[in-house]
């Protein structure tokens, strides 16, 4: 009797641990960079989970990434909207300095992932 009540038990805590898979990062951290209003400056590729781990009902992950940036610095205003957006031309400026279109940035970094109705997405 005690067999069947684990086993009952089991897929109660599997969906408790519910953590999200590389492919499912990977989907995320895209959709997050596509959306972004630096979009048409750059574009990310190759990106990699690191390590990562849950916590609450978040997954934290470090990933690796390369930017590509598509334009040259100079062919683009940085307009105030975009001094604060998570991937803003403000913020891309002060990190790389002077990029030219064709670059090629990699990076590593903590992104934090949460789960909503429509799946896993970037923390904004």
């Amino acid at each position: 009797m005690k067999k069947y009540i684990s086993f009952a038990i089991f897929p109660v805590l599997a969906g408790c641990t519910e953590i999200p898979n590389d492919t499912t990062l990977e989907k995320a951290f895209y959709s997050a960079a596509l959306s972004s209003k630096a979009s048409t400056v750059l574009s990310v590729d190759n990106f990699a989970k690191v390590s990562g781990y849950k916590k609450y009902d978040q997954y934290i992950a470090e990933v690796s990434y390369d930017i590509r940036f598509l334009q040259n610095q100079e062919s683009h205003k940085i307009k105030e909207d975009m001094r604060d957006s998570g991937l803003g031309l403000h913020a891309l400026s002060i990190e790389y300095g002077d990029y030219k279109a064709g670059d090629i940035s990699s990076n590593q970094q903590q992104v934090i992932f949460i789960k909503t109705r429509s799946g896993w997405q970037v923390k904004a």
